[in-house]
């Protein structure tokens, strides 16, 4: 049978496999990939619980049975999190399913503690407890970013990925075929797209693949119930597409009729009251922001005045809810009349579609790269959340020109307040395409709830922590590149004696 396929030329290269069964040839990588995050999430407990049950708690207890303590819930830890599939693969790949199941194991270890801590000799008092299940939800947090941050560049090198077939010709075939191309950090590696038809053993075994993502509408029912069931009877792991765009998966409920597998889709449905502590939470949010924040934006802005005598502030029109536009507010990390510049590196844009972003623009100034890559620039915007142009979490707010060029479905962005952060800076920030834009905007859309709030609200403060210390490392490394290239170019300057003299 014939099959049409589409796949990377260094595929040739892979030795094909012996066996009409294909070999899960990257399992041993994968359990190095896991044992290297049990070691990251160790790390985190131990230092939460020495650093919490140590000096915050010093009076309760004996070193050694703080120590014993902490070792029991490090590991009760580790099986807590088993428990949460925070070892899987498909879990982790979302960022905000990962972070919330974290808060939650946090929380349950911390009321473990506090009920079987007198046990072990160890009373923590409810206020101690709490600062641990935030410090361990920090920790944990970070060190699985700063694992995260390492492993998509890994990935990005084409490294510790699984190579996966995506079967079904058409236009569903070929948006999964994007959607995994366009995201690597999720592990995957699209070898091949293959008609319906196609000799599907003989493909895997060609791309040394033990994984399919069938687009399901491209099959009658019959054709697709075969394929499924031939492909699982020879060890293959199948992945099958609802043919369903910006739905989240917590709303689908399994409902089978007659024994019959199907979902149930649940809709949305947002109390008022929800609205309500939204708006709530963005004041008395961006209000404590503020006061926190003021003493590092008067360094800042005197950061900013001393570099270029220049203004401290940025203000840009900006389109916001309803379609209407507003003043943003920034701290100015561009030379002055920067925007009438733009045309001169539209060329360094390294992002598709009407988006602008360029990690080396050289209108930024060497105050503006420090401020962000520690988002110090952005705090500003919590007085735009004050006064109610913006929210705490949201569709960044877009330019005009990029609304103008936005489709009828992306423009449903403007039915809620833009936000200082949102579902795309956590899931998206680094990938290019407009595609993930625009999935990841319509997606926050659609399934918006409280929790979804708060998992993006703390899974940005994982970010910027890490995000912050990957930009900062970038830029000392082009810090002493440049020095080394002056040293160079001063050498090369300077004349060399000859021998004689």
């Amino acid at each position: 049978m014939g099959w049409v396929i589409a796949a990377s030329a260094r595929n040739s290269a892979r030795p094909t496999l012996r066996s009409s069964r294909p070999a899960s040839w990257a399992a041993p990588k994968h359990a190095l990939l896991r044992r290297l995050l049990v070691a990251t999430d160790v790390v985190a407990l131990c230092a939460t619980w020495a650093l919490v049950l140590g000096p915050l708690d010093a009076h309760t207890g004996t070193a050694a049975s703080r120590l014993a303590c902490a070792a029991a819930i490090t590991v009760a830890g580790i099986a807590l999190m088993a428990s949460q599939q925070l070892y899987l693969a498909r879990v982790c790949r979302l960022r905000t399913v990962e972070t919330s199941r974290l808060v939650r194991v946090s929380v349950v270890i911390s009321i473990l503690v506090k009920v079987v801590g007198p046990r072990w000799g160890v009373d923590p008092s409810v206020t101690v407890a709490a600062v641990a299940a935030l410090f361990m939800a920090a920790s944990l947090s970070t060190m699985r970013g700063i694992y995260t941050l390492w492993l998509r560049h890994r990935r990005s090198a084409g490294l510790h990925r699984r190579p996966v077939v995506v079967v079904g010709a058409g236009e569903e075939g070929d948006s999964l075929l994007r959607l995994i191309q366009g995201h690597p950090e999720l592990g995957f590696e699209a070898e091949a797209t293959l008609s319906p038809g196609a000799d599907l053993m003989q493909a895997l075994e060609d791309h040394c693949s033990d994984t399919v993502v069938i687009a399901t509408g491209a099959f009658s029912g019959a054709e697709l119930n075969r394929t499924a069931r031939f492909l699982l009877d020879n060890g293959v792991h199948v992945h099958l597409s609802t043919g369903l765009i910006g739905i989240d998966q917590r709303r689908l409920r399994a409902q089978p009729i007659a024994r019959e597998p199907m979902f149930y889709l649940e809709p949305l449905r947002i109390p008022r009251w929800h609205k309500a502590l939204k708006r709530l939470v963005d004041i008395v949010g961006s209000a404590i922001g503020l006061l926190v924040a003021m003493p590092v934006l008067v360094v800042a802005a005197v950061a900013i005045k001393i570099e270029d005598r220049g203004p401290v502030m940025f203000r840009h029109q900006r389109v916001g809810r309803n379609g209407t536009e507003f003043t943003i507010f920034k701290l100015r990390t561009m030379v002055p009349n920067a925007h009438r510049q733009l045309h001169l590196v539209a060329a360094k844009n390294q992002r598709a579609g009407p988006l602008f972003k360029s990690h080396d623009d050289p209108r930024v100034t060497r105050v503006g790269r420090m401020l962000r890559a520690s988002s110090i620039d952005e705090l500003p915007q919590l007085l735009n959340v004050l006064l109610g142009t913006m929210s705490l979490v949201g569709p960044r707010p877009a330019l005009a020109h990029e609304v103008a060029e936005f489709d009828a479905e992306l423009r449903n962005r403007e039915r809620v307040r833009p936000g200082i952060t949102g579902l795309w800076q956590i899931e998206g920030r680094d990938d290019p395409s407009f595609d993930a834009y625009r999935r990841l905007d319509l997606f926050y859309i659609e399934n918006w709830t409280l929790e979804l709030d708060l998992v993006i609200l703390l899974a940005t403060a994982r970010a910027v922590v890490v995000q912050g210390l990957r930009d900062l490392r970038r830029q000392w490394k082009s810090t002493v590149g440049l020095r080394e290239l002056h040293v160079i170019e001063l050498t090369d300057a300077i004349p060399v004696a000859s021998p004689r003299s």
